[in-house]
């Protein structure tokens, strides 16, 4: 039903190259997911990290993680991306202590923490022609090993669920979660689906 795409995954992310930045390039930074700003984008590009990915109309490092095989399922694979954060290290990290006097923005990415992610967002469509949120989970951790962990659970997961299955018990069981308001829906299908007690499991970068 689906298949695992090939992911950059490494247990140390880091930009140790200079890059050339500017002062606004330090703007926007995300403290909570993986969105990068313009500096931190150069900074990734020098070290060609997979940045130009569309997947959710955000320039950050974010990969397809698994696609749907089959579009004649009833199912809609609206995303399903791995996604990570680097570090600074070596020449990059000297140049952000420089800027820092003049740029104190530049000091968030000099604390940014290494940071990796998985976001899976299934729809599917019902008889009636109505397309409904199946599940939408996203979980990252500063932790490598714990990470990875998760990660290979979550890809036993998708592997071996029947989602066509899954799709219509929650449509079946749409009197429970669509009178929930925002994230709640989310976390209801999350927990009955997989046992999450919440849809979002998310750490800062700093």
């Amino acid at each position: 039903m689906f298949s695992r795409q090939n992911i950059t995954l490494m247990s140390n992310p880091v930009c140790d190259r200079a890059a050339e930045v500017d002062a606004q390039d330090f703007q926007y930074y995300d403290k909570d997911g993986f969105e990068l700003n313009q500096a931190e984008q150069k900074f990734y590009s020098a070290m060609k990290y997979p940045i130009d990915y569309p997947i959710l109309n955000h320039r950050c490092w974010q990969q397809p993680w698994f696609k749907l095989e089959r579009d004649d399922l009833g199912l809609i694979l609206d995303h399903c991306a791995f996604l990570c954060r680097a570090n600074y290290s070596g020449e990059a990290q000297q140049q952000l202590e420089q800027l820092r006097a003049t740029v104190p923005t530049a000091d968030y990415l000099l604390r940014t923490r290494p940071k990796w992610g998985f976001d899976l967002a299934l729809d599917a469509v019902a008889e009636d022609g109505t397309v409904f949120e199946v599940l939408h989970i996203e979980y990252d951790s500063n932790d490598y090993e714990h990470f990875k962990n998760r990660m290979i659970l979550m890809e036993y997961t998708i592997r071996h669920t029947d989602w066509q299955d899954a799709a219509n018990r929650v449509w079946t069981q749409k009197d429970d979660w669509l009178p929930l308001k925002g994230f709640a829906q989310n976390d209801w299908k999350a927990e009955y689906l997989l046992g999450w007690r919440k849809c979002e499991y998310t750490e800062k970068a700093v």
